[in-house]
């Protein structure tokens, strides 16, 4: 069981609507204690939804080495900006997938990320705020890509419609999970999670969990929380993700990873 007497040797964090406060920055707070882990030993590691070119202005704020983006689809070394591994979708499961579940009447619209190369590409319907320049074209060539990571965007409150049927039918395939509440299901491999690939790596590094500490707030962050000896959710955490932390923080913008970390460190 991990204590403030267990050396911490791993540092897991999840970043919007955790590490983040809600300007999208690291506070100056939060920036300090990531700082002083790292030069005590200890491994920093962020690991999010957001793809690899949302991370590169982070750099600076996080001593990480290491990214696991894409939910896990990807896991950058941020030294030299390159891809360690990825873990690409069947794009034509996908299409069989997307296909049948409109033939039921389900509305919603797809878009795919890919590696940073390729970065996104939508529907023309997807709503979407973010990247100045995203291609837009039809299903059938967004699942033609090298896919890490599909997007479903329905109307909050319709996600169950696209959960139930991947789910009944394409289980083997595909893990959903969200990092919202606005009605975007986020799809990768099947067994990809930012737990699965975080414990991957830690076994490489020699680490087990009783040495590793998680942050998260939605339920793309669980099952790294469940892997961590010590898992913190924040104060504005979705409710199932307080659920199975060993203790729940401070709201995200009120430095809650420091408020931990400044325990150990």
């Amino acid at each position: 069981m991990t204590s403030e007497r267990t050396p911490l040797r791993l540092i897991v964090l999840d970043l919007d609507g955790t590490l983040l406060g809600a300007a999208g920055l690291v506070s100056e707070r939060n920036a300090a204690a990531l700082h002083r882990a790292s030069e005590a030993g200890a491994r920093v590691v962020i690991a999010t939804g957001r793809p690899p070119r949302w991370i590169e202005p982070l750099k600076v704020d996080v001593p990480s080495s290491t990214a696991l983006c894409c939910n896990g689809g990807i896991i950058m070394d941020l030294d030299s900006g390159t891809v360690i591994t990825s873990y690409p979708l069947d794009g034509a499961r996908l299409l069989t997938a997307i296909t049948e579940l409109r033939s039921t009447g389900a509305e919603f619209s797809v878009g795919v990320e890919g590696l940073p190369e390729f970065g996104i590409a939508l529907e023309p319907t997807f709503p979407f705020r973010g990247d100045s320049e995203v291609r837009r074209t039809e299903v059938a060539e967004l699942c033609a890509a090298y896919v890490v990571k599909a997007l479903i965007r329905t109307e909050p409150g319709e996600e169950q419609a696209v959960i139930s049927h991947f789910d009944s039918f394409y289980r083997d395939d595909f893990t959903l999970t969200r990092s919202t509440n606005d009605g975007l299901i986020e799809i990768s491999l099947a067994g990809i999670t930012k737990g699965a690939v975080i414990e991957g790596l830690a076994k490489e590094w020699g680490i087990s969990p009783e040495h590793a500490i998680a942050f998260g707030d939605m339920p793309n962050d669980i099952e790294m929380l469940r892997w961590a000896g010590w898992s913190v959710a924040m104060g504005n955490a979705d409710d199932t993700v307080k659920a199975i932390a060993s203790e729940v923080g401070e709201h995200h913008d009120h430095d809650a990873v420091a408020q931990v970390l400044e325990r150990w460190f």
